[in-house]
C-alpha cells in the first residue's frame, strides 16, 4: 500500500503500465525508488472494465512466480490491459487474454480436432469438454452434452492463431461472447489448482445483475 504523500503515488495509478526502479530492501521486499508511467490509454472507474483487469493481473501474477518471470506473459499482459481500456466491450479483451495465457500455460483447448480420437472437426456446433482437453466430435461427445455453436468455435480458432487486428474488426454479439468466454474460462479453472478470486467475483456480478 502507498503512502498518500508519496510522490510516486501518481505513477502508480491501478493497473497501469509503469516502469519502476527497485532498491533491494531488508527480507523478500524490495523498495519503490522511482517509477514512471508510461504512455497509454488508461482503464476507466466502471466496475465490469476494473473486474476484467483484475482477472487479468491475477492471472499473470499466478503464472509467474516470485522473481521467476515467465517468457510472454509480460508483454501480453501489457497488451490485453491496453485494448481492455480500448474495448467497448471488455470481455472481449479478457477472452484474448485468456487464450493466449492458456497456450503459454500449455492449457490451450483443442479447438480444431477431437480431443479425443484427433479426427478433424466438421464444422458444426460441438460439445467441449476441458477435461478431454477440448472439442468433442459426435462419436465422442457424452450423449445430451451441451453444443458450442459453430460461430463461437470460429472465433476461438481466430483467437488462438493470435491475429488481434482480425480479432478487433469482429463484431460480436453478446450471447457469442457468453459462449466464448464460458469455453475459456471452464479450460481456465479444469487447470488451475484453485480458483481466480477476480473470476469468481465476476461471475457473482453478473449472477445478481
Amino acid at each position: 500500500m502507498r503512502r498518500p504523500e508519496s510522490k510516486l503515488g501518481p505513477s502508480l495509478e491501478l493497473y497501469g503500465h509503469v516502469d519502476v526502479l527497485l532498491a533491494k530492501g531488508r527480507g523478500e521486499l524490495d523498495v519503490l525508488a522511482q517509477a514512471q508511467r508510461l504512455p497509454g490509454a488508461r482503464i476507466a472507474g466502471e466496475v465490469e472494465r476494473m473486474s476484467h483487469a483484475a482477472v487479468i493481473a491475477e492471472l499473470a501474477e499466478r503464472v509467474c512466480e516470485d522473481r521467476h518471470p515467465v517468457d510472454g506473459v509480460y508483454e501480453l499482459t501489457v497488451t490485453a490491459l491496453d485494448e481492455l481500456a480500448r474495448e467497448t466491450d471488455p470481455r472481449r479483451a479478457s477472452a484474448y487474454f485468456l487464450m493466449q495465457a492458456l497456450d503459454l500455460l500449455g492449457y490451450a483447448p483443442q479447438l480444431s480436432v477431437c480431443a479425443s480420437c484427433e479426427q478433424q472437426l466438421p464444422a458444426k456446433p460441438a460439445a467441449f469438454s476441458p477435461a478431454a482437453g477440448g472439442f468433442l466430435c459426435d462419436r465422442d461427445a457424452p450423449v445430451g452434452a451441451p453444443l458450442v455453436p459453430v460461430a463461437a468455435i470460429k472465433v476461438l480458432r481466430l483467437i488462438a492463431s493470435g491475429d488481434l487486428q482480425t480479432y478487433r474488426r469482429l463484431k460480436l454479439e453478446p450471447a457469442l461472447m457468453d459462449d466464448v468466454e464460458h469455453v475459456l474460462t471452464t479450460q481456465l479453472e479444469h487447470h488451475l489448482d484453485r480458483r481466480l478470486k477476480s473470476l469468481q467475483f465476476l461471475h457473482d456480478m453478473r449472477a445478481h445483475s
